[in-house]
Order: C-alpha cells, then structure tokens, then sequence
C-alpha cells in the first residue's frame, strides 16, 4: 500500500513537471523534431518538437511579434536610400536622438562622427555599410542593448578591407613583360611600347587623382557626389597600379635620375 502511495505521489510531482519543462534540453538540442534524439521527448503542445528544445508558446508568441517588430523598424528605409541620408534625417526617420546614433555610430567605426555627417561619406571613407547602420538604429529604437564591436557588419562586413597590392602588381609586371617582349621582336616598336605605358600612366593618375579630389571635398566640405561605387576603395588600387606604372617609367630613364642625384664631388 505505502508503494502506491509513493507511486502515485511521484506521478503528482512528474507529470506537471513534464508538461512545464520548456527549453532545457539536458542534450542542448534546439527545435528536436519527433520522435526526439533520445528518451525525454514530450511535446504537450502537439506541434511536432520536443518541448524540452524550445522556448513555452507564450514565450515563442513574444519572441516572434519583437522579431517581427525589430524586422518592421529595421527596413524603414533601404541601404541604397540610407546613403543618401545624414544621420540626422536618419535618427528622424528611426524617431530616435540624432546624437546618440552618432555616438554608437562612432563607437562602431573607431572615429567621431557628427549628426550633419552623410551616410555616403561614412561608407567611402570609413566602410560603414547601411546593414551595420540600420543594425544601430533599429537597437536604439527598440531600446535594447547592442554591442557595436561584435556587429556583423552587420557582422563584420567591415572587416578590414583588402586591398589588391600583390594581385595587381603581378598583373601589370605579366603585361609589362609582354609588352616589352613584342617590343624586342619588332612586333611592335619600342615606341608603342612606352605609349602604352605612357596611356596607363596618365589613366590611373587622372583616375585616383580625380577620386582623391572628391575625398578631400567630402571630408572638408561636406560636398557628396553620390557615386555607384566606393570612391576610397578606387582611389587606392588606381594608386597602386599608377605606383607601379611610374616604376616602369623611371626605369626607362635611369641615366637621367642618376645625373640628377648625383652627388657632386
């Protein structure tokens, strides 16, 4: 007798118990499907997953509508329009302090951004990508915590951009080498040879000269010509293969800078 009575107090205790037991998987498992991965698979609310792998569905309700809350307040604008903006008409739209966004915005990016500041000019100067703003915004809005250095660039899109030292080095000397070879073997003249390289010269200084020129007025004067294309980013690979180019030229002319550095005795 005293048996079931212990038995049937350890039913009392277990079943409510069992039902109650949400999201604390022993297995670390997450949304376990039927039949489960192991012996404790319950699923008192008949959708197919393992209680024990998921959060309760009040829980899940209140997950899901701040998800599609933080979704809604994230696309209020595209990155394409965001670019266009200065973080002031941003804060606006996102109906947040024009100062706070600059300050997390300037955490993120390591340098001091103002409210007057243009998204165009943050991303061609210091890579902000619209995801990784909008991220800032929407956290701002929501009034939740955000942890500016572990965003993804959102999640690090912004990691360190790479330029193409080495790759476009190699290009130019391969072409180069070509160049000069058809040169030896009169398959083009040694003239055309250097108006080539005299052609390449003159584009890669125009192109970085004329993009370094822009940078200079965005970052003085505020002045932003939306171009389709990061004006930072081509404005250093035009000036690696313009330094390389150069190289080539003053090769050509190593008696001249000889005698102009000559030391006289």
């Amino acid at each position: 007798m005293m048996t079931k009575i212990i038995f049937a107090l350890f039913l009392l205790i277990s079943i409510p118990s069992t039902a109650l037991a949400w999201d604390d998987c022993p297995h670390g498992e997450i949304d376990c499907p039927s039949p489960g991965d192991c012996a404790s698979y319950v699923d008192t609310d008949d959708d197919g997953i393992c209680d024990h792998s998921q959060p309760a569905p009040e829980d899940r309700n209140d997950t899901a509508a701040t998800q599609a809350l933080e979704e809604e307040i994230h696309e209020l604008i595209s990155g394409n329009d965001l670019k266009t903006k200065t973080v002031n008409e941003i804060s606006e739209l996102y109906q947040i302090g024009p100062n706070e966004l600059a300050e997390k915005i300037s955490e993120y990016l390591k340098t001091t951004v103002k409210p007057k500041d243009s998204f165009q000019l943050l991303h061609d100067n210091y890579g902000l990508e619209p995801s990784a703003a909008k991220d800032i915004a929407t956290a701002i809005r929501l009034g939740t915590q955000i942890n500016v250095s572990e965003l993804t660039e959102s999640e690090n899109k912004r990691s360190e951009r790479k330029y193409h030292l080495l790759p476009i080095s190699l290009f130019l000397i391969f072409l180069y080498v070509i160049s000069y070879a058809l040169s030896k073997k009169n398959i083009i003249s040694i003239v055309n040879h250097r108006k080539i390289w005299n052609v390449l010269l003159l584009i890669t200084f125009l192109v970085s000269g004329i993009l370094g020129v822009l940078l200079v007025v965005r970052i003085n004067f505020g002045v932003v010509v939306p171009l389709p294309f990061n004006v930072m980013f081509w404005h250093v690979e035009t000036g690696i293969a313009m330094f390389v180019i150069t190289i080539f030229h003053i090769s050509w002319h190593g008696a001249y800078f000889k005698n102009v550095f000559r030391i006289k005795k």
